[in-house]
């Protein structure tokens, strides 16, 4: 199966991304994080059906942004702040655990 298909638009400032074995789970948070971009006009997503493994991403870019680099660029950053939540939760976790030992 191909996990990533990009359909191109009418510019390099459109396209759209097919994500196999994707949902609503990568979907909202990618959507999210690449919107707060400057250079994203327009991001949605869509999950065709419940039985379709694939979730489908539509970006479109401002100025000379291309749309492949910016979701280069978003997944980079959904990355960064999954890390920063891990870490968050970890220090969490062993606080409550110190806390709840004494």
């Amino acid at each position: 199966m191909i996990y990533l298909q990009v359909k191109t638009g009418s510019s390099p400032q459109s396209a759209t991304f097919i994500f196999g074995n994707e949902d609503h789970t990568l979907g909202n948070a990618l959507r999210y994080i690449l919107m707060e971009r400057p250079e994203t006009d327009f991001c949605g997503y869509s999950v065709p059906h419940p039985y379709e493994p694939k979730m489908n991403v539509r970006l479109q870019t401002v100025n000379n942004s291309v749309a492949t680099t910016v979701l280069h660029r978003g997944l980079i950053d959904l990355e960064l702040t999954a890390d920063a939540l891990d870490v968050a939760f970890d220090n969490a976790l062993q606080r409550f655990d110190l806390k709840k030992s004494t």
